[in-house]
């Protein structure tokens, strides 16, 4: 009997008479109509499109830097849009937007964005050991992200000995490689002379020692004349006379 008369009193009671009873009611609707929310994730959606049409190309991408937080914003008709002009560098975007609440701005926020560029490179082929000899087999060419070193080739790596073990896909350098003699001093080797398309070949002795693409002298045994040749593969030297490139 007491719950049911209790009921019937509330019920009488205005709804602003029990907000100013329990205190609640009316902060909780000034905060519903002074304030509003506006998504982190609709004000990067704006950015986005100036930041990727600064940067988006088949040689770099890019993407956000960290997230935009929500922002507590006076209630009203939202506005966002880009303001400014962006920071643009080789590794980073700052793009300012602009909110604006009935016309008026409210708050400026900058979204951020990292820049990767990419260059193609001479790459591990395989899992390569410390002290592998590079063949044409170890090394590939691949688009990987660039780090500011120039990229090379592998003609610059073949042949020359790794310091140390290379995972498959990591990108090759000459620095992390030494030099493998294929030709030593003293020892026999055979000298290839290009004459136009005639090629003429001789037994000849190493004088100084070298890796391919280095210049060596060899010795005829015979005539002990000394010609310099570029080394091509084990115990092997060429050389191209003028007018006969082949």
């Amino acid at each position: 009997m007491l719950a049911r008369r209790a009921r019937a009193l509330l019920t009488a009671i205005p709804v602003s008479a029990l907000c100013a009873l329990l205190g609640v009611c009316a902060s909780a609707a000034a905060d519903v109509q002074t304030h509003q929310i506006v998504a982190g994730t609709r004000i990067a959606a704006v950015a986005d499109k100036v930041a990727h049409g600064l940067a988006d190309g088949p040689d770099r991408s890019v993407a956000p830097a960290f997230q935009i937080l929500d922002q507590n914003l006076p209630a009203g008709t939202v506005r966002i849009a880009p303001t400014g002009s962006p920071f643009v560098s080789s590794t980073y975007i700052g793009v300012p937007v602009a909110i604006s609440v009935d016309g008026k701005l409210a708050r400026t926020v900058v979204a951020g964005y990292r820049i990767t560029n990419y260059v193609e490179t001479a790459v591990a082929a395989r899992d390569l050991a410390p002290g592998a000899v590079l063949a044409a087999g170890d090394i590939a060419i691949a688009r990987v992200a660039s780090n500011g070193r120039p990229p090379i080739g592998a003609d610059v790596l073949l042949g020359r000995k790794l310091s140390a073990a290379t995972p498959k896909g990591l990108p090759l350098y000459v620095e992390a490689t030494v030099p493998n003699p294929v030709v030593k001093p003293g020892q026999a080797a055979i000298l290839v002379i290009h004459d136009g398309v005639v090629a003429l070949v001789a037994d000849v002795v190493a004088r100084t020692g070298g890796a391919i693409g280095d210049v060596v002298t060899v010795v005829n045994p015979q005539t002990q004349k000394a010609i310099a040749g570029v080394v091509t593969g084990p115990n092997r030297v060429e050389l191209t006379l003028p007018g006969g490139e082949h």
